[in-house]
């Protein structure tokens, strides 16, 4: 006899570690999860660059706001 809700258990276990498996590594088994963090690290660290350096020229270009700068 099959006892139904020890089977659907089980598949339901398999399925779900299943795709947590799949989601932290590519078909190399390389960690896509560090990979995706270190690529949006890179990510954030650019346009904070790139905020930081168009707010400063702002600030250059602004007669009432140049003295912030020091000369």
């Amino acid at each position: 006899m099959v006892d139904n809700e020890k089977v659907a258990a089980e598949s339901k276990s398999y399925q779900a570690n299943h795709q947590k498996s799949f989601l932290l590594y590519d078909e190399h088994d390389e960690d896509k999860m560090k990979k995706q963090i270190e690529s949006n690290y890179r990510q954030i660290k650019s346009d904070v660059l790139n905020i930081v350096q168009n707010e400063m020229e702002r600030i250059k270009n602004d007669p009432n706001l140049q003295h912030l700068f020091s000369q």
